[in-house]
């Protein structure tokens, strides 16, 4: 056999010579277990690479966005698409932005009386901001 000392004849012996031998690796063994399933658990709940970011509030007023948007006069339509508020507009020169990158804006895009803005704000909320606004 390759245990050393054990008799082969009765099992139970064979064993508890085998523990005698080699406890130690057992222990080691299962330490090392239990340590690598700990750090790859806190690995994957710490990981940030792929999680979506939550969005974040908008802490500009309504009224700010108005103006660097050019006015109440200016805005035809607004609706938010994702990352993404859609807005109609009569005069693109009026746009500021400077004023729409201090609001949390990371993109512009401006057509002919179309601007899309890219944000990572709740855009829904900012439509809705606005719209109120534009009623009143």
């Amino acid at each position: 056999m390759f245990f050393v000392g054990v008799s082969g004849n009765d099992p139970k012996n064979d064993f508890e010579i085998f523990l005698k031998n080699y406890a130690w690796l057992l222990a080691v063994g299962v330490a090392l277990i239990i340590i690598l399933t700990i750090v790859i658990i806190f690995v994957i709940k710490n990981r940030k690479g792929g999680r979506v970011k939550k969005k974040e509030e908008s802490l500009a007023t309504p009224d700010e966005w108005i103006d660097a948007l050019g006015g109440k006069d200016n805005i035809v339509e607004a609706s938010a698409t994702g990352s993404r508020l859609s807005i109609q507009i009569k005069n693109t020169e009026l746009i500021n932005r400077e004023l729409l990158t201090n609001l949390g804006v990371t993109n512009i895009v401006m057509m002919s009386n179309k601007i899309t803005l890219v944000t990572n704000l709740d855009n829904q909320k900012i439509v809705e901001k606005i719209e109120n606004c534009l009623q009143n």
